[in-house]
């Protein structure tokens, strides 16, 4: 019986443990950029919805208000020092939870890829080289978090969690 006990003990430490890297990467809401560290106050998404298989939905991070406008856009607040609108594609009718790659939106045979359409950081723009993006949440509580290699070596790091701004 003790060994049966102890077994049981064992197996369920052992998924415990296991459990905790399962709930997904831990975030800050700190984006660092370089040298440069920016909190990020504000998300807002827009779900461009299903077409040829993949689901696409576009993000936008700042610290400053983001609003989506009727179009639909992102409008960021003029006293941003930074704001990054990045498009996640996923093959299939939603945008699942996991790793998003840098890659071509025209050809997403890898499952799940990402594309920055713009990075802005006091007044800097830069493209991404490559990396990757955690995403996990359902509309319109998302956690995201990166790890990139920018233009010219610049490493992005950092990530969000919280309520993101939808459209109406």
């Amino acid at each position: 019986m003790k060994k049966i006990l102890l077994s049981l003990s064992i197996l369920s430490l052992l998924l415990f443990i296991s459990c905790g890297s399962d709930d997904g990467p831990t975030v800050n809401n700190q984006i660092t950029v370089g040298d440069q560290t920016f909190d990020i106050t504000n998300g807002g998404f827009i779900d461009l919805g299903e077409s040829e298989g993949t689901r696409q939905g576009v993000f936008a991070l700042a610290d400053a208000d983001i609003s989506i406008t009727s179009t639909p856009s992102f409008s960021v607040g003029s006293s941003s020092s930074f704001r990054i609108v990045l498009n996640l594609v996923a093959l299939g009718s939603t945008l699942s939870s996991g790793t998003y790659t840098e890659g071509d939106v025209l050809s997403p045979d890898a499952g799940r890829v990402f594309f920055v359409s713009l990075l802005d950081a006091d007044g800097t723009s830069y493209t991404v080289d490559s990396g990757s993006v955690e995403f996990s949440g359902t509309d319109p509580n998302f956690t995201m978090s990166f790890n990139l290699t920018l233009n010219g070596g610049t490493k992005m790091t950092g990530g969000f969690s919280g309520e993101f701004a939808t459209a109406d």
